[in-house]
């Protein structure tokens, strides 16, 4: 059984990091996991991030943050442009949202300078279980995104609580 076979545990989530993920040391406290997905340029990123019971804010205030860090080239609307999805997997409520565009979020929370990374592609989730909300973000290149969306599909088909 490799690494990436697995079965992980974090707080009350459980999970099953996909083949080919490489986990990584999380970079802040707020993370509970990490993983890079390689592509043929830059890399793009999974994290999972908890806050506990009523941390990290709802739903819709986590779409409209997350729209906040996309730009259209053409100028319209990323809230217009952006897909979600809400399901439900093992018991878990999950709402969706991919976003494509430019991505334009400060470069640290709090920092004055911004990203500036033209044809990115982010696929957030939220996921309702006792203790709090439980948030998944995929970020990277779209290409690089693209290539390992049907590992991410894999990956929130696996989020059970434990």
């Amino acid at each position: 059984m490799t690494l990436a076979t697995l079965f992980w545990v974090v707080a009350t989530l459980a999970y099953e990091a996909p083949d080919g993920w490489i986990p990584q040391e999380a970079s802040s406290r707020m993370r509970m996991a990490q993983w890079e997905l390689s592509g043929d340029g830059e890399p793009a990123e999974v994290v999972l991030f908890f806050f506990g019971e009523g941390g990290g804010g709802g739903v819709e205030a986590n779409l409209g943050r997350w729209y906040g860090q996309f730009t259209q080239p053409d100028g319209s609307s990323t809230e217009e442009r952006a897909k979600v999805t809400e399901r439900e997997v093992n018991g878990l409520v999950l709402t969706i949202v991919d976003i494509r565009g430019t991505y334009v979020a400060p470069v640290r929370p709090g920092a004055r300078a911004r990203n500036d990374n033209p044809d990115y592609r982010m696929i957030s989730t939220v996921a309702e279980a006792a203790g709090g909300p439980w948030f998944i973000r995929v970020l990277g290149p779209e290409a690089t995104v693209s290539k390992w969306e049907a590992s991410i599909e894999e990956f929130l088909s696996s989020l059970r609580t434990h």
